[in-house]
């Protein structure tokens, strides 16, 4: 006897492969546009065993494939819960929602309990010149959840435990409690987050209005710091204009601790290393620069220069200057080489 069900299996099957190509590429140009940072961006679609099965489990659910909105799946991980609302308001733009089989596991939990949290949203394409009509009748589903709930949901997944019936209570009481560890966590990185970006705003503020004597080094202060200094900004431009150089931004987070081991605390610090060791850092700088073929230097090259010149120009012992690149280095042999380096470049610059 021939399996109805397998037929349409691969009836359709080519024209499900088509829709997941499609839509893997519009979801992840959309999201990437946005600039929101992703864990992961996953798909698939569903085999014939799995097809079969889930036809064969509820048979008077499903009459058809055309019947599943999961055939074609995808899960959208990102970090934050502030992100899963924009990411399905992102859905909303480019395909057609299926309201009525969507399912927000966030509003059908009970008050009182705590669990999987996830926004399913099922979708189809709209009709478009981009592509066959006939695909427009493909249902598909898109999983939009944190990376804290997707563990969650991984754990689940791999302890089997998918439906508290027959599972001791003590047992359904501790994933309770666990469950409600992550939700609680979800919540709070989001706070922290959005104490970060007030903290950011207050910075850029602080230095649009020139006032940085109060302003402790950390990883954003010194970030804004040398992207927003006017003075700053003419120092590192006046080094890649040496080579000709543009500028690439990174992380100025490693100087962090260089810093404060040459006595570099606060953003007017800085200032203050910066009218000090300007011509001396300017002329390190020009002697490697000078000549060479270097196309790219960091947005920190400035850092790196007025560091490099405090060593050589002020009073610091072997020792200290040892210490100063251990924080940015392990092999033993490489930090050797620098502390040889700065020494040797004493030598030439103050005799």
């Amino acid at each position: 006897m021939i399996n109805i069900h397998l037929i349409g299996y691969y009836d359709h099957i080519d024209n499900y492969n088509k829709v997941y190509k499609i839509v893997e590429e519009k979801l992840n140009t959309a999201i990437n546009a946005t600039g929101i940072r992703i864990m992961q961006i996953a798909g698939r679609v569903k085999s014939e065993e799995s097809v079969m099965g889930k036809l064969r489990r509820k048979p008077d659910h499903y009459l058809s494939i055309l019947d599943m909105t999961d055939v074609v799946g995808f899960r959208v991980v990102c970090y934050f819960a502030d992100k899963v609302d924009v990411i399905n308001d992102i859905l909303k733009e480019l395909f057609v929602i299926d309201e009525e089989n969507s399912v927000d596991k966030r509003n059908i939990i009970e008050a009182n309990s705590f669990g999987y949290l996830s926004l399913h949203t099922v979708c189809s394409l709209p009709e478009s010149d981009e592509y066959d009509k006939e695909l427009t009748k493909y249902r598909f589903e898109v999983q939009i959840r944190t990376a804290l709930q997707h563990t969650w949901a991984e754990i689940e997944h791999d302890m089997g435990y998918k439906t508290e019936f027959g599972v001791p209570r003590q047992v359904r009481r501790e994933f309770s409690r666990m469950a409600s560890l992550l939700e609680i966590a979800d919540e709070g990185f989001l706070r922290i987050k959005d104490e970060l970006g007030v903290y950011t705003d207050s910075v850029i503020i602080t230095l649009a209005k020139g006032n940085v004597d109060d302003i402790a080094i950390d990883a954003i202060s010194i970030r804004e710091f040398i992207k927003y200094n006017e003075k700053f900004v003419a120092f590192t431009n006046a080094i890649a204009s040496i080579s000709d150089a543009s500028l690439i931004t990174v992380s100025a987070e490693p100087y962090i601790n260089q810093l404060g081991l040459i006595g570099v605390s606060t953003l007017k610090d800085v200032l203050v290393l910066l009218d000090q060791e300007r011509e001396h850092a300017l002329t390190l700088a020009k002697d490697i620069l000078e000549g060479s073929e270097i196309e790219e230097l960091s947005s920190t090259v400035g850092l790196y220069f007025l560091c490099r010149a405090r060593l050589i120009w002020g009073d610091f012992s072997e020792t200290q200057i040892t210490r100063f690149f251990e924080t940015e280095n392990t092999d033993s042999k490489r930090i050797s080489r620098n502390v040889a380096r700065i020494m040797s470049q004493r030598k030439r610059y103050l005799n």
